[in-house]
């Protein structure tokens, strides 16, 4: 991804967006001579694992500051205190950092247009995975049909595509929700296979682009079981 070059006011707010995520105590951005991000130190006191704490940092970077981080210069420090009660303070205390290694074959996203005409409302939905393109796209007749879900639809249709026929995604519902003093999208995805059906939720921090959020957001969903989907061992293309 290309780098961006930041003002130091820029690194200010983008360590106080930061600072903001649920379970984040504490952001350090270090940047080079030209304000380009070097590393991105995050001390957390979640119970969350270090992988999602930064899928949570690299997310709302991009949507509340349309700032690009490679998520390998993401460090997770986990603050887990020995848990001993009675004590006024804690008798030891252990900090680890832990290098965050992404899954190497998760769908990233490309791009998101939506289109309201007389007709009705139409989305489409580009993502890649391990550099294959997928495309979806979804379209209701009513013009003054929720967008949100029309886009969720698109982006599970997109995936789709890369899916074999022994799993079926299916959009439950679209949220917007209040997180502290900003906005996520949330989305609702069931997994329905030959003998069971997995509940599965995204999150996104709602930045400038909202439909683009909401594609980040149902594929925080999918992405967390990516291990365990199947895909085809080939690829038809489609002339669109």
């Amino acid at each position: 991804m290309p780098e961006q070059e930041l003002t130091p006011a820029q690194v200010r707010r983008a360590q106080e967006t930061v600072a903001r995520i649920q379970g984040v105590s504490s952001c350090q951005i270090v940047t080079d001579g030209r304000g380009e991000i070097t590393e991105v130190h995050v001390v957390a006191t979640s119970g969350k694992p270090p992988k999602l704490v930064a899928r949570d940092v690299e997310s709302c970077l991009k949507a509340e500051l349309g700032i690009d981080v490679d998520y390998k210069k993401i460090g997770v420090v986990l603050f887990a205190p020995d848990g001993s009660q009675g004590a006024t303070e804690p008798a030891a205390a252990a900090m680890e950092e832990f290098p965050v290694e992404e899954h190497a074959s998760r769908f990233a996203f490309h791009c998101v247009n939506v289109f309201v005409s007389r007709e009705g409302t139409r989305a489409e939905v580009e993502l890649a995975r391990d550099g294959v393109q997928a495309f979806g796209a979804s379209s209701s007749d009513n013009p003054a049909a929720n967008a949100w879900e029309i886009v969720a639809e698109a982006t599970l249709r997109a995936i789709s595509e890369l899916l074999d026929a022994s799993t079926r995604l299916c959009l439950v519902g679209v949220l917007k929700i209040a997180l502290g003093d900003a906005s996520a999208a949330v989305v609702r995805v069931d997994t329905v296979g030959s003998r069971s059906t997995k509940s599965l939720a995204g999150c996104s921090i709602i930045g400038g682009n909202e439909n683009q959020t909401v594609v980040f957001a149902t594929l925080d969903a999918v992405n967390r079981i990516i291990g365990k989907l199947n895909f085809k061992s080939s690829i038809e293309y489609r002339i669109r």
